[in-house]
């Protein structure tokens, strides 16, 4: 019988693509050391830029108007749907979640693990937790294992460890705190065997602040935009006037919140490599699933990413994308969107009827700053009316009861997403 791969998803909370792929950005040798020895996907997409709707998407292989797990609250998933932590289970797996953050069980995604851990705010890996479960994987996890590492560290406010606050860890408080998780993960990865399937992933993106005096200025920024929202006085420009204004995420879908990174790593599985090819964050999933050899019948809306490993498919795949409130899902605050074929980016606010559609030529205009809808209605209007028939709006989520919800809001305040 052949022995199965233990399986590590590292999922670091805000990690962007392009700090991931570019170690002049952040000192990162550790991670640079497992994209240069594993398989890397450059234009990976996530389907919104908030955490818990992008959890639901990795672990479901499907989009949140399918799932409908929309924001950080307001609604579950149903019991209908199938995890990944569930199809793992089944053939043979034992599931471990360390999760931090927002991922309340409330929410549904415990479904499938045996240990469904969600530690506090303050246990972070630069402290007595991080060596805790660096233990756990010498003495405490059963084999077969598959763990899910949340890391929050790269989340606002952002940790920065004794001796990376210096230039040699990047320019921006954002590289610093990365270049102090990569300092964890040598640690981490050093228990890992060769056998060990290692996934790194980002759950969604972030717009930095680069110096300190940028960083706290954006912080008041923010929350008076929070105020301002309250009476709709931001509504025309929720999207492209704010950008530069803010820090953060869940606010809008540029690429410096939805693209992420996705690095695979096992020596007698993966061969070296990466691929430019735009895939999708509900394609982890089922990639995972064929990687391992387990075969999955049911239909989802992820495919597997395999065949781009293999070379016999080198197809971008068209992305939806969406931002519709963080905390609770809202029609003054609901963006969607189309990343297609790694070219076109369009923007589109259904419930705003003065908001100015967004359209961007990615490959002349990378950082999304020229806006071209209305010399281009043609395709606006083409991109529009495919979300339209995606039914994009519906909420097929089950409503979370009143003292869930409570608990849920309370969770979120201690976290600083409420004031």
């Amino acid at each position: 019988m052949i022995k199965k791969k233990n399986i590590l998803l590292i999922v670091i909370d805000c990690l962007r693509a392009d700090f991931t792929y570019n170690p002049q950005k952040a000192h990162i040798p550790n991670i640079t050391k497992l994209k240069n020895e594993g398989y890397s996907f450059l234009n990976t997409i996530a389907s919104t830029s908030t955490t818990t709707p992008n959890f639901t998407c990795l672990f479901t292989g499907l989009y949140p108007f399918e799932h409908g797990v929309r924001s950080q609250s307001g609604y579950r998933l149903r019991g209908k749907f199938t995890t990944l932590p569930e199809v793992l289970k089944k053939n043979g797996y034992n599931t471990y979640a360390e999760f931090t953050g927002p991922l309340i069980k409330e929410i549904g995604l415990s479904k499938g693990f045996d240990e469904y851990n969600l530690r506090g705010a303050k246990k972070t890996i630069h402290t007595q937790w991080g060596c805790e479960l660096i233990n756990k994987f010498k003495e405490y996890y059963k084999e077969p294992w598959f763990v899910c590492l949340h890391i929050w560290s790269l989340h606002l406010p952002r940790i920065i460890t004794k001796g990376c606050n210096r230039k040699k860890y990047g320019l921006t408080i954002y590289g610093r705190a990365l270049s102090s998780i990569d300092i964890y993960l040598e640690k981490l990865l050093n228990t890992q065997s060769d056998d060990t399937l290692i996934i790194l992933i980002g759950d969604h993106g972030e717009k930095t602040a680069y110096s300190k005096f940028e960083y706290f200025g954006k912080r008041i920024i923010k929350f008076l935009f929070r105020r301002m929202k309250k009476f709709r006085i931001t509504k025309k420009y929720f999207s492209k006037g704010v950008r530069d204004i803010l820090i953060g995420h869940g606010y809008s879908i540029y690429d410096e919140l939805i693209k992420i990174p996705f690095i695979l790593h096992n020596k007698d599985l993966i061969p070296p490599g990466e691929s430019a090819c735009q895939i999708r964050q509900i394609d982890i999933f089922p990639t995972i699933l064929d990687i391992i050899g387990i075969n999955y019948n049911k239909e989802i809306t992820g495919k597997s990413a395999l065949p781009i490993i293999k070379g016999t498919d080198c197809s971008n795949r068209d992305a939806y994308i969406e931002a519709v409130g963080v905390i609770i899902p809202s029609k003054d605050e609901w963006l969607t969107g189309l990343r297609i074929d790694n070219k076109y980016k369009f923007i589109y606010a259904p419930f705003q009827e003065d908001f100015e559609d967004e359209l961007y030529f990615l490959k002349d205009d990378p950082e999304e700053r020229y806006n071209v809808a209305k010399e281009n209605k043609s395709l606006t209007d083409k991109f529009k009316k495919k979300i339209k028939e995606m039914r994009t709006e519906r909420m097929v989520g089950e409503k979370i009861d009143e003292d869930s919800e409570k608990k849920i809001v309370e969770k979120l305040r201690n976290l600083g997403y409420m004031d």
